[in-house]
């Protein structure tokens, strides 16, 4: 059983967002939320984003700066680096 609170409903399984939050909150460690949109087609190297930077499923390519990778890896870094902006804002929210 994976320890999902007895009060929810026993037929209903929660979303993998819920899931996460709730393991995240027992564990006493923060969670971001961060927007998914365009991560697979932003260079994480420059920023650059188009649609010509996935020129397959699998590889990621970009028509600026020229930098390699694979895709899923491309796109990884990205969403980690906007999860360290909007945790910096969320903890640091005064901060210029």
């Amino acid at each position: 059983m994976c320890n999902w609170p007895a009060t929810r409903s026993r037929h209903r399984r929660p979303t993998p967002g819920q899931y996460i939050a709730y393991k995240a909150a027992r564990a006493g460690l923060a969670l971001v939320h961060v927007d998914p949109a365009y991560t697979s087609q932003g260079c994480s190297t420059c920023g650059h984003i188009a649609k010509a930077n996935r020129p397959n499923q699998s590889t990621f390519r970009c028509t600026s700066c020229g930098f390699a990778e694979h895709a899923d890896v491309n796109a990884a870094r990205n969403i980690a680096t906007r999860g360290v902006v909007d945790w910096a804002a969320v903890s640091l929210p005064n901060a210029a």
